[in-house]
């Protein structure tokens, strides 16, 4: 037999089968077949109802369609778990006739599918799925061949339309619907070759009272690899408009290539935010944070290489934009289960005073100043007592972060080259914080230990060489206060507690600090004593050109603090020859300082016994009476957030009193001590005579004494 004659049977053949379908389409009513597909249904549990009619498809394509349709579990053949208007299927008759498996059309369209949870936590699915088990179950298994051919799969088009997904969940008063979905794909195949994919549907999550509506819009190019082992997602783009409390906007593009998908997941691509307003994005979802500075948190954006696998995924080569700040580096989750965090991020300059709250007033500016009614005196502070430490989130905190910027801003103080390490395991949170600021640097430690039910928190901060001037230009401090030199300090500290409150009420703490060159201005210190010094001995001042200023040779201190109290238990520094000392309080509760001064002139070899001098361009004392001894003449008291010493800092009346009367005593002693006790030791005789021996006196007075101290007491 010759070719050609094969071929024109085999062309008969195949014309035969066609004509056959054909006419047999044609003949069989495709509705004869609902009884059947009904009863397979009834078998697996399921309440298949067909309102509309089936219709055979043929040339070029094989297929079928119905209309109406509805899905629901025998048991409750009335509540509906799916319902499709439409729904069509058609196979490419010619390729089927060669084996290959080529879909040309998928549409669904009027889908609805309705799933609930009740009151008791059972699904309405649930009782269809164990039935579908168990006559898989009893099914005679076919043993699969050796020789088994990948699924080759060609679908020209896939559509799903107009479709809904609706899932309740009435024992925790939350409802998830998906409305609107429109799905389309073209030239679907499992070749590896791209295929698009459009989609957009829109979500309603309601929670109680609660409700989030998000309308999406996904765009893909997707390649799906033979046997199903890999896939491509290129020229991703997804769009989400979300409704909350308020609305906003985000938009993506992501590229991901899958390799190993059925064994070892492994995956890498792209990500990229282009513009996102995050403070919008918070406040949509309700969390509003005013910023004092309103254009925070505006503007950001993000691109960032991904690869990962089933244990973990990371985040490399990350480019962050936030407002004008720049960072780089990696985020890793290394490990899910653990949820161990790696991150490592370079920045440039941040301002973090701009994302604070804003503060509670505005300053007035100084041209309407003189309107505004003089401010009342500080009030206690009151604070609330807000939860501080989040002790669950730091039980489970896995990180190990590491953050350094060129500057940064806080509390309006500038640091540079600062790095921020974070190391956080099994409740215990460890801070260090090392950076340069105003020509000396600070090294900080905190340890938050939440393994315990009562917090517990510890810190450590070394500060040296830093210069003081500039800090208090930049608190605002420096119109009323002068303070320069470099400072040395080391404080370290404890608390415990969730809430401000129980912090602060526990807190405890000491303050060892030095300092180099300290200049304080306006006051002049070596001014005031001199001043004093000639109003006890009511002695015209001379005339002296004092510097504006008092210059502080060394300086050395400790400070503590406990109950919201800081104690300043010690200060010294030397003024040329006089050594000033520092003691007092400050209020964290009422914002008030108190302080006290108390000076000690030193003699040198310069000085002789009734001519004492300061300083070479200070003042002379031509009694003994000032010289080694500590005198608290000076004290200076207010609220620290507007302090100023040249108001704030007065004579003590007590102590000037007391002075004057000491002085008083002293010089009178000075000049008539010799004759007073020869004259107390002639009365003493004669009361001796008196009262009846020697002592008696003595006796007496001691009597006397005891006599007033009862009284005194009495009165009391």
């Amino acid at each position: 037999m010759s070719v050609k004659s094969v071929l024109k049977i085999t062309g008969f053949i195949i014309a035969f089968l066609i004509v056959s379908v054909i006419v047999l389409a044609l003949l069989i009513d495709a509705n004869s077949f609902k009884p059947r597909i009904q009863s397979l249904a009834a078998e697996r549990g399921i309440a298949l109802t067909m309102r509309g009619d089936l219709h055979w498809a043929y040339w070029p394509a094989l297929g079928v369609a119905a209309n109406e349709v509805s899905l629901a579990d025998n048991n409750a053949p009335q509540a509906i778990l799916a319902d499709v208007k439409k729904a069509s299927f058609l196979i490419a008759f010619v390729p089927l006739m060669k084996g290959d498996f080529q879909v040309k059309h998928v549409l669904v369209d009027g889908a609805a599918i309705n799933l609930e949870v009740n009151e008791q936590g059972v699904g309405n699915w649930e009782n269809i799925l164990k039935k579908k088990a168990v006559t898989e179950s009893s099914a005679p298994q076919v043993p699969e061949k050796a020789d088994k051919k990948e699924l080759q799969l060609s679908i020209e088009k896939i559509s799903l339309h107009d479709s809904q997904i609706t899932y309740a969940d009435l024992s925790k008063g939350s409802k998830l619907a998906l409305k609107n979905i429109n799905v389309d794909m073209k030239d679907v195949n499992l070749k590896g070759n791209p295929f698009d994919v459009d989609a957009a549907w829109e979500t309603e999550l309601t929670q109680k009272a609660e409700q989030l509506q998000i309308k999406t819009k996904l765009h893909n190019s997707v390649a799906v690899g033979d046997g199903l082992n890999s896939l491509v997602l290129d020229k991703g783009e997804l769009e989400l408009d979300i409704r909350a409390k308020d609305s906003a906007n985000l938009k993506l593009q992501f590229s991901l290539n899958v390799d190993d998908l059925k064994n070892n997941l492994h995956y890498q691509g792209k990500l990229a935010i282009p513009a996102l307003n995050s403070k919008q994005f918070m406040t949509a979802f309700g969390i509003a944070h005013k910023t004092a500075n309103e254009k925070a948190l505006t503007e950001l954006s993000l691109t960032s290489d991904i690869a990962g696998d089933k244990k973990q995924i990371a985040f490399n080569a990350l480019n962050l934009q936030v407002d004008k700040t720049h960072f780089g580096g990696s985020i890793a989750i290394k490990d899910f289960a653990s949820q161990a965090l790696v991150v490592d991020l370079q920045g440039d300059d941040i301002n973090a005073d701009d994302y604070l709250a804003p503060p509670l007033s505005t300053p007035v500016p100084a041209d309407q100043a003189q309107n505004v009614p003089a401010a009342p005196a500080p009030a206690v502070h009151t604070i609330g007592d807000e939860p501080l430490v989040p002790v669950e989130l730091l039980r489970k905190l896995n990180v190990n972060a590491k953050l350094s910027l060129n500057s940064f801003l806080f509390s309006k103080m500038h640091m540079e080259k600062v790095l921020l390490e974070v190391d956080a395991k099994q409740g215990v949170v460890q801070q260090t914080l090392n950076a340069n600021a105003y020509a000396g640097s600070i090294h900080a430690k905190n340890t938050v230990d939440v393994r315990g039910d009562n917090p517990q928190l510890h810190f450590e901060t070394i500060v040296k060489g830093v210069d003081v001037a500039p800090i208090l230009k930049d608190k605002g401090f420096d119109k009323k206060m002068q303070l320069s030199g470099s400072l040395h300090a080391n404080a370290n500290g404890q608390a415990s507690g969730v809430s401000k409150n129980q912090i602060l009420d526990s807190l405890t703490g000491t303050l060892n600090f030095s300092g180099d060159k300290m200049r304080l201005a306006p006051l002049n210190v070596e001014q005031q004593f001199c001043k004093l010094v000639n109003m006890v001995n009511q002695e015209e001042a001379p005339q002296t050109n004092w510097n504006a200023y008092t210059e502080l040779q060394k300086l050395s201190g400790k400070a503590s603090i406990a109950k919201r109290v800081i104690r300043v238990e010690s200060v010294s520094g030397n003024v040329e020859k006089l050594v000033l000392g520092t003691s007092g309080t400050l209020s964290l509760v009422s914002g008030s300082y108190d302080f006290v001064l108390p000076l000690k002139l030193n003699r040198d070899a310069t000085d002789t016994p009734t001519s004492i001098t300061t300083s070479a361009q200070g003042c002379k004392v031509t009694s003994n009476y000032w010289v080694e001894r500590s005198m608290t003449l000076l004290r200076c008291k207010g609220a620290y957030a507007q302090i100023d010493p040249t108001k704030d800092c007065r004579p003590d009346k007590e102590q000037l009193s007391s002075l004057i009367k000491d002085f008083a005593a002293y010089k009178l002693k000075e000049t008539h001590g010799a004759k007073l006790e020869e004259k107390k030791s002639d009365l003493l005789k004669k009361l001796d005579e008196k009262l009846g021996g020697e002592g008696k006196a003595e006796k007496a007075k001691d009597l006397l004494k005891n006599l007033f101290k009862k009284k005194e007491k009495t009165d009391k």
